[in-house]
């Protein structure tokens, strides 16, 4: 795997798991919620930035498996 690939793919963990620990904080603890009075609104971003990481490691994965199918013989 290329280190392009590699890296976006971490990018995505990242953004995801940095997500996660926010929307975790915000759901089982009153800190930050005088900085944002509209909770909901901050969740839903939260759980929109999940979906967009999730979704785009599920692109990458799919990009990655297409592209060695093509490189890969087929036998016969």
């Amino acid at each position: 795997m290329s280190l392009v690939i590699d890296a976006l793919k971490a990018k995505y963990v990242a953004d995801r798991l940095r997500a996660m620990a926010n929307l975790q904080t915000y759901l089982t603890t009153a800190v930050g919620v005088g900085e944002h009075p509209d909770i909901v609104a901050e969740c839903d971003k939260l759980v929109s930035q999940i979906g967009d990481a999730e979704g785009k490691l599920k692109t990458l994965t799919a990009i990655v498996e297409s592209a060695q199918s093509v490189e890969q013989p087929i036998e016969g």
